[in-house]
């Protein structure tokens, strides 16, 4: 992914965790819809035995070049994910009753290890 922020983190696999995870990515795409972010996906990783969560946002304003964006929408990712989990998700389905929210589902991905990109390689 040339431009965008990828945010990912770990929770258990609970269905309640699912909806934690969809409110703290619907919640910050929607809130920086009208000025950074065009499209964002959220994926359940499996690599190998881990299972993690993956966040992608997408935009012609997210990139290298634009440190004070990715820092922004971090911070107010990092912020939302701080909320109690029944506040969050209380605050979730009030702001998903809006026309205008886009709500994007999670979407399962499976990722193998790729030894070439392991930074031993660079050493040998």
């Amino acid at each position: 992914m040339k431009k965008g922020i990828e945010i990912s983190f770990q929770l258990s696999n609970s269905s309640e965790n699912q909806e934690v995870v969809k409110a703290l990515a619907n919640m910050t795409g929607n809130h920086f819809s009208t000025e950074y972010v065009e499209q964002w996906k959220i994926f359940h990783v499996t690599l190998g035995e881990h299972v993690f969560f993956k966040v992608l946002y997408t935009g012609r304003k997210i990139g290298k070049l634009h440190p004070a964006i990715e820092k922004e929408i971090r911070e107010y990712f990092d912020n939302l994910s701080k909320s109690e989990q029944k506040e969050l998700l209380e605050k979730y389905r009030e702001e998903s009753r809006r026309k205008d929210f886009k709500n994007e589902s999670i979407k399962e991905l499976k990722e193998e290890y790729d030894l070439w990109q392991d930074r031993l390689w660079d050493y040998i």
